[in-house]
């Protein structure tokens, strides 16, 4: 079982629809211990995807905000 960010979380009470994209970012997000700006926050996601583009980060930031 894979445990939920608590970014996750909130934004499927919100109704957000949570795509893949979404959950490595807000996973990255929740568990970073500083506060990475978007191009870091980038650098880190494709990583895990790939296929991240910067202004898919761009937006998903802020959809969350």
């Amino acid at each position: 079982m894979v445990d939920d960010s608590k970014i996750e979380v909130l934004c499927e009470r919100a109704g957000m629809r949570m795509t893949g994209q979404r959950r490595v970012i807000a996973r990255i997000l929740s568990e970073s211990d500083d506060h990475p700006d978007v191009e870091v926050l980038h650098r880190r996601a494709v990583l895990e995807d790939a296929g991240i583009s910067i202004a898919t980060v761009y937006r998903t930031v802020k959809l969350f905000e």
